[in-house]
């Protein structure tokens, strides 16, 4: 109730109850939040004398309300927003390590959760769209779609020197037709555009603005050196992909952040976005090589506004975007604006293990994952990942591996994910000062 603001009403308007619950807000704030520190053990007793107050401002708040707005919306519509949570993803990059993002979808599903909002960055957004292209989720049929014959000189080819809108890298991402299989194995159909998917998708990309210098030459004479992007001998690779994050970290007033999926984008392909948002820069390249009008206007138009050299991997400005999701609630891009953000971080600083030489990268990206936490209601950082590279399973005894070790590592706190979405009952039902209720 104290966190009420916009409202959507049943006609699909939005009123602002603001000057109807700033008194209750205020109180809140002075009464009941010194009693749970962030730090420390809540006050219970004093919880416990101060409850039935709080029952009687809540009472009063919403009797304002109802009075204040009752040709715009009754009880029933005020409790439904109150009552029930929805679920907003969010889901971070970091190659193959975002595979844990499956065990994520594995426990959602379990709780009888389905997402209303999902917001990804680099891997995220793949994942993010294997969730968001159908409501309901099979984690075996999703698993068995996943490519495990495509080898990688099939998923990437090696930089030919064309650079149209994405950063040079050394190979090419040949993301559209894989993931254009994949999609046709689970839905039926092929690559869809972000308004066609029954769960709102949105993806981060990283807008390098004019300005820049970019060196193609540099990329294509690694590519033609190193042709094959084999895991076991990609040193040389990975230094150029360092230093072109290293670079871009230095020079930040060149950077963009670029929301696909927003209603200016509503109508772009999602795996042209996801492309983009998984091209690490350095290291994987991804391009528009056609011209349909509906992908390349929206593309021109973009970079003329916000004044674009090149797009790359979003993990560089925002790999883990909750404050996206939650702008996205408050914009009431779902309707309701009570949302319990779920945020999954994969790569996350490790001081030991595999995964070690992506340290001073991930300590790069670290900055703006911290600042989009408090925009989170859970922040899951895992510790046991695949590695980046890791971006191709071979088998379904890996990717069940994989899910199952994520799983392991949410666990603990599943108790408290599945009683934060856990409908409230109706207002009225439950009796403040019951000793058997309260314990």
């Amino acid at each position: 109730m104290a966190q009420l603001h916009l409202f959507r009403t049943p006609e699909g308007d939005d009123v602002d109850l603001a000057p109807h619950v700033d008194r209750l807000r205020l109180w809140m704030l002075e009464a009941i939040v010194p009693l749970v520190p962030e730090v420390g053990e809540p006050n219970v007793e004093m919880l416990r004398e101060i409850a039935p107050v709080l029952a009687l401002r809540v009472d009063k708040t919403r009797t304002e309300l109802l009075e204040a707005w009752s040709s715009d919306f009754g009880p029933e519509h005020l409790d439904r927003e109150l009552c029930q949570k929805t679920l907003a993803l969010v889901l971070g990059g970091g190659g193959g390590s975002g595979l844990v993002h499956l065990g994520v979808f594995s426990l959602v599903n379990e709780l009888g959760i389905v997402p209303e909002l999902i917001v990804g960055s680099s891997m995220g957004s793949l994942l993010g769209l294997l969730r968001a292209i159908d409501r309901t989720y099979d984690p075996i049929n999703t698993a068995l779609a996943l490519p495990k014959h495509v080898d990688y000189n099939t998923m990437f080819k090696p930089f030919t020197g064309y650079s149209r809108y994405g950063f040079p890298g050394v190979f090419h991402l040949n993301l559209l037709r894989v993931a254009s299989e994949i999609m046709d194995s689970l839905v039926g159909k092929g690559a869809p555009r972000f308004e066609d998917l029954p769960i709102r998708l949105e993806v981060i990309a990283c807008g390098i603005r004019t300005g820049f210098k970019i060196d193609n030459e540099r990329y294509e004479k690694a590519a033609k050196a190193n042709p094959s992007m084999n895991p076991s001998s990609m040193t040389r690779t990975l230094r150029l992909f360092f230093s072109a994050v290293k670079e871009l970290s230095k020079n930040p007033r060149f950077l963009s952040q670029v929301v696909f999926g927003q209603e200016d984008t509503r109508s772009f392909p999602v795996i042209e976005a996801a492309g983009f948002s998984c091209a690490v820069p350095g290291l994987l390249h991804y391009d528009i090589f056609h011209d349909d009008p509906e992908t390349i206007d929206p593309l021109d138009e973009l970079f003329e506004s916000q004044r674009l050299l090149r797009l790359c991997d979003g993990g560089v400005v925002n790999n883990v975007p909750s404050r996206v999701a939650w702008e996205s609630v408050q914009a009431g891009n779902i309707g309701t604006r009570n949302a319990f953000i779920l945020a999954a971080d994969a790569f996350a600083p490790r001081p030991a293990g595999s995964n070690m030489i992506w340290i001073p990268v991930q300590q790069i990206a670290r900055p703006a994952v911290l600042a989009n936490r408090p925009y989170s209601d859970y922040h899951k950082t895992f510790r046991d990942t695949p590695s980046p590279l890791q971006i191709v399973v071979t088998s379904y005894s890996k990717i069940k591996t994989i899910v199952e070790t994520s799983r392991e590592q949410l666990d603990p706190d599943e108790p408290y994910i599945r009683k934060a979405l856990e409908p409230l009952p109706p207002y009225g039902t439950w009796r403040i000062g019951d000793e058997a209720e309260a314990n």
